[in-house]
Order: C-alpha cells, then sequence, then structure tokens
C-alpha cells in the first residue's frame, strides 16, 4: 500500500480553502438575513403619523382624508356597527394600486378592529346611503383609479359594547411602508 504524502503547497492550499469558506458562509447568511430582515421593514407598520381631524395626509400614493366615523346602529347583543367613511385624491396611480389597503380601527390599548360586512338594513339607516353602493378601500384601489381621482370609501365595523367612542381609525398600504396614518375622530 502507499502513503500519499502531500507536499507543502498542497496543504497549505487546503488550509486557506478551508479558512476562506468562513467568510464565505458568512457572507451567504448576511445576504440571506439581509433579504428576510428588509421584507419584514417594508411589510411591517412602524411609524404612525397622527392625522388631525379635518386634515389630509399624503401615505401609498394618494392624499386621505377622514370624512365620518359614526355609529349607525346596535346588534341585539349589544355590539356597536360604525360606519367609516374617507376619500382619497390620487397622486401616483402606479403606487396606490399595490394593494391590499388594510383599513382598521384601533383602541388607545392598541386593540384592533378589522372591517366587517354589514347587512343592508344596517347601512340604510342613514337617508344619504339609501341605494347607493361605496366601494371599500381595497375594492376602490383595484379599480386603478387615474392620477386626480377622487375615491370614495366606506367600511363597516362591530365594536364591543361600550367602545363606539373611543377607537380612531388606522390605514397602512403597502407602498407607504413602514409609514402608516392614524387619524383622530372630530369631538
Amino acid at each position: 500500500m502507499s502513503d500519499i504524502v502531500f507536499s507543502p503547497g498542497a496543504a497549505r492550499a487546503r488550509r486557506l480553502g478551508l479558512w476562506a469558506l468562513l467568510p464565505a458562509l458568512a457572507l451567504g447568511l448576511f445576504l440571506q438575513s439581509y433579504e428576510n430582515a428588509w421584507e419584514w421593514w417594508r411589510s411591517r407598520e412602524l411609524f404612525a403619523r397622527q392625522v388631525p381631524a379635518s386634515a389630509a395626509a399624503n401615505l401609498g400614493g394618494a392624499e386621505w382624508k377622514l370624512v365620518s366615523l359614526r355609529r349607525v346602529g346596535e346588534r341585539s347583543d349589544g355590539r356597536a356597527v360604525m360606519l367609516l367613511d374617507m376619500e382619497a385624491v390620487v397622486r401616483d396611480p402606479a403606487a396606490s394600486a399595490v394593494l391590499p389597503c388594510k383599513l382598521v380601527l384601533e383602541a388607545q390599548d392598541g386593540r384592533r378592529w378589522s372591517p366587517q360586512f354589514l347587512t343592508p338594513s344596517e347601512v340604510n339607516r342613514l337617508p344619504e346611503r339609501r341605494g347607493q353602493t361605496i366601494p371599500t378601500c381595497t375594492q376602490a384601489l383595484a379599480s386603478k383609479p387615474a392620477a386626480g381621482a377622487t375615491l370614495r370609501i366606506s367600511e363597516g365595523f362591530v365594536l364591543p359594547a361600550g367602545m363606539a367612542g373611543e377607537v380612531r381609525p388606522v390605514l397602512s398600504l403597502p407602498a407607504g411602508r413602514p409609514d402608516y396614518l392614524r387619524f383622530e375622530v372630530p369631538g
């Protein structure tokens, strides 16, 4: 049997190759985690911008304004039925067309409520809403409006008893993140 003898140059090259593997692995891990960190950063709501009552604010290619947040009824279990109306003037159609639009109601303690389907009888209690169909936020933006178009948006919410006066609307759009808007409700 013959013994394999490595020359000093071959042993040195092998050691250098093994040592070079460490920075290559570190670089690979960094690049993979950088991509994940960037995606996390882009998908999170991190920085709230407070919008005073009756003021407008830019986010995600549109200028947003709270029109009204009102209680329109009560369900038999005591939960409040709320209707949120907003307006958006499209400034950048490409940015505003990135979906989904996330519009929620937020309490002071951070709890959030997502929109829910309201029956026509609950919405038609308002005389000015009878026979009208107003799109939700995602429906309005999915229609790909042109620059300068004014969108009327409406979302319905069902809140626990006693929460109706303690919530404020929060709007988040993919093109605007990590920023999001928190609207003050006129009192």
